[in-house]
């Protein structure tokens, strides 16, 4: 049908009512196409954007859930770990009860060596090399010191894969408490050998092992480092092993199992362990191993409990003050852990599952650390003891259920101090504390089994004291005895087996007896 024409004037209102001009639609079709093409490209945008958004919250929420998991597999792993070495310690106090219990029976059923334990009918007994329970392998280290004196080490391992395995080692010592040793008056003591050492030994401590003497010292101003003597007479020691150098500066040493370790200022050996099973023949081939500490030659002091090694080092930022390591049957010494004492680590004194240290931390004089699990040091509840003032503590024993602490000397303060350790590893008082005024530095400190202590240091006149821990407790006259040494005296070690008090001062070596 064709549109309606009205008649006008070209141009006029009778012009085309309907004009199908083709410029306009095709404008018209460009907008609409414009429009459509727009809104389909803000469409397909938004689209994308939403499956983007989707991927990232996916990724996220899956590495949300990742972490958890890995964090509970890791929790769980810890707690395993810690569940075999808490049964591993039970397994190794268990050895040692299990050895307690043969040797009240009859101390001579305990033979030297490594043995395995076996649970009877009648009660447990020695058999075989070693024992296992539950996937632990379990073995006792039993070591003669001296007829009736034994060294028990209970030692048990376990391996549950790559990263469950460890070593746990408890250490006891076991007498015949049927046999009785008298012990002499030392109240009434005296002084039965005076060696001067030649050259210039500067000496600092002293050790002793079965008949032999081991004295340490400075190399600073020509010294060899280490003095071997035979002390089999006490009343005349000998020297031997003349030509044995250390190259360093010696300072505390132990002797253990056939074995001396020492600690010295050496650069790249600071921890020393040489074969003594002959120590007249001593020379730099018995050096079996040694250790590199962190630092430069900062050892000072030492301690052996089983295959476990614990050494003090002075000061020496950012590096720790205290380490342990283990001895490895094969030989070799490898670090386990290491810990932050915030100053310098003079002594160190071992009872039970934890360390006593000499340290120069104003705020804890006296630190006690636990080294039951050697892998995981860590500070007993309770730190220790911080003592008045600001003198650094330089020795430290424990005699009985008391830790005995020395410092330097100090106006205003005693030198000596005397803690209760009855009821907790950590001094807690009352009772106590109790303390002895010295007049000079306590460099060094022992004791007997018995009521008898030992300080030494530089007080003038009396630089070797015989004190009564018993008196002490009860504020009585505690200083039994002094001896005036002509030197300040660096080092004492007393022999129970010899009842004999060995010490040295810069120059002299000296043996002390009990009255009778």
């Amino acid at each position: 049908m064709r549109p309606a024409i009205r008649n006008c004037p070209a141009g006029g209102e009778n012009s085309l009512a309907f004009n199908p001009s083709p410029r306009g639609r095709g404008v018209d079709e460009r907008s609409h196409g414009g429009r459509n093409r727009q809104w389909r490209s803000k469409a397909g945008g938004r689209e994308g954007s939403l499956l983007l958004e989707a991927v990232l919250a996916i990724g996220v929420f899956t590495i949300f859930l990742a972490g958890i998991g890995f964090s509970l597999v890791l929790g769980e792993g810890s707690t395993l770990k810690g569940g075999d070495r808490i049964r591993a310690a039970f397994l190794a106090e268990q050895q040692l009860e299990a050895v307690r219990g043969i040797r009240n029976q009859n101390f001579d059923f305990i033979p030297v060596g490594t043995h395995g334990l076996q649970k009877t009918s009648t009660g447990w007994v020695i058999s075989g090399t070693s024992g296992y329970e539950n996937g632990y392998e379990t073995k006792v280290e039993i070591v003669s010191l001296a007829p009736d004196w034994l060294e028990v080490t209970s030692v048990v391992s376990w391996r549950f894969g790559e990263s469950r395995s460890g070593t746990s080692a408890l250490t006891t010592y076991l007498t015949d408490w049927r046999k009785t040793s008298p012990l002499g008056d030392w109240a009434d003591m005296s002084r039965i050998a005076n060696i001067t050492v030649a050259g210039s030994p500067d000496l600092q401590k002293i050790s002793v092992g079965g008949n032999f003497a081991y004295l340490t010292g400075s190399a600073a101003s020509g010294g060899k480092g280490l003095y071997v003597y035979d002390v089999t007479n006490p009343a005349s020691p000998l020297q031997v092993a003349v030509s044995f150098t250390l190259y360093a500066s010696g300072f505390e040493s132990v002797v253990e199992d056939g074995k001396l370790y020492v600690a010295t200022d050496d650069i790249a050996k600071e921890i020393q362990v040489y074969d003594v099973s002959s120590p007249e023949n001593l020379s730099s081939a018995n050096l079996v191993m040694s250790f590199d500490l962190p630092g430069i030659g900062k050892a000072r002091s030492v301690a052996v409990y089983g295959n476990n090694v614990f050494v003090g080092t002075l000061d020496e930022p950012p590096n720790d003050q205290f380490y342990a390591l283990r001895m490895s049957e094969t030989g070799g010494l490898s670090l386990l852990d290491s810990l932050h004492v915030t100053g310098s680590v003079l002594d160190i004194t071992l009872s039970g599952n934890y360390a006593y240290i000499a340290s120069s931390n104003n705020s804890a004089e006296l630190m006690v650390i636990s080294v039951a699990d050697p892998v995981r040091l860590k500070f007993a509840n309770g730190v220790g003891a911080d003592m008045t003032d600001v003198q650094d503590a330089a020795s430290v024993a424990i005699s009985g259920t008391a830790a005995i602490v020395g410092r330097f000397d100090g106006t205003g303060i005693d030198e000596l101090t005397m803690y209760s350790t009855e009821n907790s590893p950590v001094p807690a008082f009352p009772p106590g504390p109790w303390t002895l005024e010295m007049n000079g530095d306590i460099r060094s400190l022992d004791r007997t089994f018995g009521r008898y202590d030992f300080a030494a240091g530089n007080a003038d006149g009396a630089q070797l004291r015989v004190i009564d821990r018993i008196k002490l407790e009860q504020n009585g006259a505690a200083i039994l005895k002094t001896f005036d040494a002509e030197a300040a005296v660096n080092g004492i070690f007393y022999d129970w087996q010899k009842d004999r008090l060995f010490l040295v001062t810069p120059s002299s070596f000296m043996v002390f007896a009990p009255g009778p």
